[in-house]
Parts: C-alpha cells; sequence; structure tokens
C-alpha cells in the first residue's frame, strides 16, 4: 500500500478491525485468530447458528442488503448473504454491514473482490494478515464511502463480511480515547470508537508506536495495564510480525492485538474492550475494593 493515502489507509484498517471483532456489532467473538488458537466452546457462535437466526428477511433487510452489496458481485462460491448491521457508528457515520460463508480460504476471496475493483478500474487498496485474515476495498474521495470486504478464517471455513459506509467523519474529529484505557504514551494517531449494545458498551480503538517492535509494544502495554490493576495474559506470543493479549480488569474484558507490517518501522495496535453493565450491588463491591 506504499504511496497511497494514509487517511484512506487508516480508515479501511480500522472499519478492518470494527468487522473482524465482530462481538461488538453482534456475534460476541471475541478474539481475531491468526493462527489456531483454543477458545472455550461456550464463547463461540457457529455459523450454523447465526444462518438459521437471520433465515427470514423482511423490507428492512433487504434494503440494507442492497446499500452494503451494490459495490460488490455475489461471490460465487458462497452461501446465500445475510444482514449483520446497519449504522451502528452514530447518525454521522451511515453503514450497512452483511456477511456471507464459504468454503474457500480468505486469500482466494480476497483475490476474487481484488480483480473485480481492478477490471472496475478502481483503487484497490488490500492488506492480508497471514492465511486467516484480511481485506480488500477502496475509498471514494468523491463521495467519502468506503467499500470493504473482509474476511476471517474460523471453524473450518471462511466468514465474509462486505461493508459499505460513508467513514470521513471518523477521521474528520475522532473520539478521544478514554482515560481509563491504558495506551502507551508513545502511541500516536489514536482512533476510538465507542457502540452502545445491549447490556454493554464496546470500545475499538487503533492507534500506531513509530519506531518500534512488537516484542518492545508488548512491553509497554504489560507495563501500562499492569500499573493500572487489569490481569493480563499473552494468547499469542510476540513475534516480529503480531501478538495478542487478552485483557480485564472488573467488568471490563477485551482484547490487544500488536501488528507490524515489515519492512515498516512502526507497530500498529487494535483495542477492543467490551464494558458490561453492573448492578448497584457490583459497584458498591468495587468501590470498597479499592
Amino acid at each position: 500500500m506504499t504511496g497511497e493515502p494514509r487517511p484512506a489507509v487508516r480508515v479501511l484498517a480500522l472499519l478492518f478491525s470494527v468487522m473482524a471483532t465482530g462481538g461488538l456489532i453482534g456475534f460476541g467473538w471475541e478474539r481475531l485468530t491468526y493462527e489456531e488458537i483454543p477458545e472455550d466452546p461456550m464463547e463461540r457462535v457457529p455459523a450454523e447458528e447465526m444462518r438459521a437466526a437471520r433465515s427470514g428477511r423482511t423490507p428492512g433487510d433487504e434494503a440494507l442488503l442492497q446499500r452494503a452489496l451494490s459495490h460488490f458481485p455475489p461471490y460465487p462460491r458462497g452461501s446465500r448473504p445475510e444482514v449483520l448491521a446497519a449504522d451502528y457508528l452514530g447518525s454521522d457515520v451511515p453503514i450497512a454491514v452483511a456477511w456471507f460463508s464459504t468454503e474457500d480460504p480468505p486469500d482466494r476471496v480476497l483475490s476474487h473482490y481484488r480483480g473485480t475493483l481492478l477490471d472496475a478500474g478502481l483503487p484497490a487498496l488490500s492488506e492480508h494478515h497471514g492465511e486467516h485474515a484480511g481485506y480488500v476495498g477502496y475509498w471514494s474521495p468523491s463521495t467519502e464511502e468506503v467499500h470493504l470486504v473482509s474476511t476471517l478464517a474460523q471453524g473450518g471455513e471462511t466468514l465474509v463480511f462486505v461493508s459499505s459506509g460513508r467513514m470521513a467523519p471518523l477521521l474528520e474529529g475522532p473520539a478521544k480515547v478514554p482515560e481509563w484505557i491504558p495506551l502507551p504514551v508513545e502511541t500516536e494517531d489514536a482512533l476510538a470508537l465507542t457502540f452502545s449494545l445491549e447490556g454493554a458498551t464496546q470500545h475499538v480503538v487503533s492507534g500506531r508506536v513509530p519506531r518500534s517492535t512488537v516484542p518492545e509494544v508488548v512491553e509497554l502495554f504489560l507495563r501500562s495495564f499492569g500499573e493500572r490493576g487489569w490481569s493480563v495474559e499473552a494468547t499469542h506470543p510476540a513475534r516480529d510480525a503480531i501478538a495478542e493479549l487478552e485483557v480485564r480488569r472488573g467488568g471490563v474484558r477485551g482484547l490487544v492485538m500488536v501488528r507490524r507490517t515489515l519492512p515498516a518501522q512502526e507497530v500498529d495496535i487494535y483495542l477492543s474492550l467490551t464494558e458490561r453493565m453492573r448492578s448497584p450491588d457490583e459497584e458498591s463491591e468495587e468501590e470498597a475494593s479499592r
């Protein structure tokens, strides 16, 4: 993506992190896996159940599917597209998201849609996260819209998220990162999104640490979270390219992803934290423990 406009790259990367951590818009996944990582089967929502829950379509569903899919043709070896979410970023950021599944690997899906965009004369932006995840899409400066296909391999199939929305407001006035979320002081270009869910609030944060390595940034996170009383567990050991941390404190739990695309001299960071609503008794117990 060398030479591409940085705002476009940042918006696509942030939107991909939103798609891949699908729990914040309705599925309840809590980790983005690039390798096979043991998981609690009670926390995973099988694609079969998602299909059954969305088997019937309303006129509203059809309209949302049209918004999400109008810029991408159907995938030749995919399941029937279904609605995932719409306009969850607020009234100033209209977006529609659909999903489908396929037995094809993510790389094949991304290659298909990259070719579709290039054949249409559109400037395709893409990025692969190993063999298990990635995205391809384009940014339209005239309409300030992002059209994106994101992939995530899980459970022996590939889940594909197709989204279309006006993302420019995210860069015009990015929300301030809540002070209670620990970030290394070296973090630059931090962007924050907040989602109101049923019984919880989801916070998604992205940023970058310049002139650093993945192990160095992991150490910064371990220090910053530890100093604030968070429990931290590494679920994907720090390497030159990627690391993952699961974090928890009180009613908040989430995932920190640290990634470096070589030979870049900066490290990208993504945080997805779920803050569940607590009863008055739980809040009183936490105050008493401080």
